[in-house]
């Protein structure tokens, strides 16, 4: 089977990267291991800086008609100080489930060639196989774009570096919860424990977020079991237990993710072009890390394009690697920095006794994310584009 591009990974950037090449004519293949709706670790908060894409991809009104609640504040609370400052704009509430199926669903309605429910095998150059109960195919692609997220089994067979990292190694959790959240409608929320740091935010049908970020070296002795970790830092952080007694769970389980490691990721490797998390990742206490997926599918459709034409490829890697670098890794750099601090409950409080809020808040949100008259400018540029 032949394709002009093929994504691995139908998340929020492999999905968005679909859409925008299919607007433009080209054959694009779709691969994700998972069918559609599916949940997925992640802190559900979607940043105003994505919102022009959405706009971009017509989802906007539907993500507002399923009931995506507005965020309009950011909360801290330390042991014993609360932090608030307003958002310059609103963000939004949005779980897994909703968000990459309606973006999923958007790339195919453009044009894009689903393989939901089939797993990637193997990259050889500009060809992989994919197979799904007992049953195989070879994909061959002028462009493969790598969308698989935090971690997948590409990262070991393409020796990129950071996979081979023992020492910086994280796990995230999450869990769907109902009950009263008296004062955090309308807000995120970040609470600090020792060597990790949680986020709480509502998302769509009533329901709150809650997801955690832990260093590994905190979970020994719990072996996987999240409960156990979870009643530990409810007695270590009153304002954690204090949080957690609002609400019953959801769901079942929790739901946890595969190593999480913060360190630099080349934007292309060997040839495969990378975007969301798979390029690189930014703490989760920003709340940009939906968003940085989708810009970074915007950023790189255009180099794509380039790509599949005659011409110097090599040149187009360096461009794209450039253009990333330059977009993203200021964020991640101040994204450990901040994550560091929440990370010390005692340094945190003495930090947030001599802040002051509204100019602390219009710093980290200005370090942390991408100006939305840029983005805004990026999507309009590809929309003229595309309708030449």
């Amino acid at each position: 089977m032949k394709f002009d591009v093929a994504v691995l990974g139908a998340g929020p950037g492999g999905s968005t990267l679909a859409a925008l090449l299919a607007w433009r004519g080209v054959s694009v293949a779709l691969v994700d291991r998972d069918t559609f709706p599916r949940d997925k670790l992640c802190g559900e908060f979607l940043s105003y800086d994505a919102l022009p894409l959405l706009d971009l991809l017509g989802i906007g009104d539907e993500i507002e008609r399923r009931g995506a609640p507005a965020i309009r504040r950011c909360r801290i609370v330390s042991r014993r100080r609360t932090f608030e400052f307003e958002l310059p704009h609103s963000a939004r509430g949005v779980s897994r489930l909703l968000f990459d199926e309606l973006l999923f669903r958007t790339a195919v309605a453009r044009g894009a060639q689903p393989f939901d429910g089939w797993t990637a095998e193997s990259i050889d150059h500009n060809a992989l196989t994919i197979a799904r109960a007992g049953e195989s195919h070879t994909v061959t692609a002028g462009v493969i774009a790598g969308a698989w997220g935090r971690w997948g089994r590409f990262d070991t067979q393409l020796a990129r570096l950071f996979a081979r990292d023992r020492s910086h190694r994280s796990f995230g959790f999450k869990r769907h919860y109902r009950g009263a959240s008296p004062g955090a409608e309308g807000a995120i929320e970040l609470y600090s424990f020792d060597r990790g740091y949680l986020g709480v935010n509502d998302v769509e049908g009533g329901l709150t977020n809650i997801c955690g970020l832990v260093h590994a070296d905190r979970l020994a002795g719990h072996r996987g079991r999240w409960e156990s970790f979870v009643t530990a830092i409810r007695s270590e952080e009153p304002p954690l237990d204090t949080m957690y007694s609002r609400y019953t769970p959801a769901q079942d389980d929790f739901l946890s993710s595969e190593p999480v490691i913060f360190r630099g990721r080349r934007a292309v490797e060997r040839g495969v072009f990378m975007i969301g998390d798979a390029s690189g990742i930014v703490d989760p206490l920003t709340g940009n890390g939906m968003a940085m997926a989708m810009q970074s599918a915007l950023l790189a459709a255009p180099l794509i394009l380039r790509a599949l034409r005659p011409g110097s490829r090599t040149e187009i890697e360096a461009e794209y690697i450039a253009a990333h670098a330059s977009m993203f890794h200021p964020r991640i750099r101040w994204s450990r920095a901040i994550a560091t601090l929440l990370s010390r409950p005692a340094i945190l409080d003495a930090a947030l006794r001599a802040a002051r809020p509204e100019g602390v808040g219009r710093m980290f949100v200005r370090r942390t994310r991408a100006e939305l008259a840029s983005v805004q400018r990026m999507t309009e540029a590809w929309r003229i584009s595309s309708s030449v």
